[in-house]
């Protein structure tokens, strides 16, 4: 449930500066990802997760992005254990210029898995490939110590 807060929370935030002026609404951008997450170490298995992204372009190639991501398979840790992980995070990132391009990111993400919950610096790296309106990423991101998510992602402008 606090997931869910925060990403409204988030959600809100990036949103709320187009609600005041019309021509801010330029550069906002809404998306989605699939991908898998896995907890660090041999042991453990991947699980799949879903999630939403919002995006405001700033300039010069920075935008600031908030996202979502909720487990919707399990993954496994050590013997027939399972597991899942749900995320809400707020990144700068930096394109490259291109329709071929390189993504990084930096930020703060909240995670809630079945053992623990926190506050982490998060970080990303990634391609990224201008597609019709929108782009596709596909990028690996670590949100806290042990648990790295690689996904494939495409956001629209709106």
């Amino acid at each position: 449930m606090k997931t869910m807060v925060i990403a409204l929370g988030l959600a809100g935030a990036l949103a709320a500066p187009p609600a005041m002026a019309q021509d801010a609404t330029q550069g906002l951008s809404f998306g989605g990802t699939v991908g898998i997450m896995k907890p660090h170490g041999s042991d453990n298995e991947t699980g799949v997760t879903v999630g939403g992204r919002l995006g405001k372009e700033l300039q010069n190639g920075f935008s600031a992005e908030a996202d979502l991501n909720l487990s919707i398979v399990d993954g496994e840790i050590g013997n027939n254990r399972d597991y899942d992980i749900n995320s809400v995070a707020a990144y700068g990132v930096w394109r490259s210029q291109g329709d071929v391009h390189f993504k990084a990111k930096v930020g703060v993400s909240y995670w809630d898995d079945d053992f623990d919950n926190d506050f982490n610096l998060a970080g990303g790296v990634g391609i990224g490939i201008r597609m019709g309106a929108g782009v596709m990423d596909v990028e690996y991101t670590q949100i806290n110590d042990y648990v790295d998510y690689v996904t494939v992602g495409y956001s629209l402008p709106f």
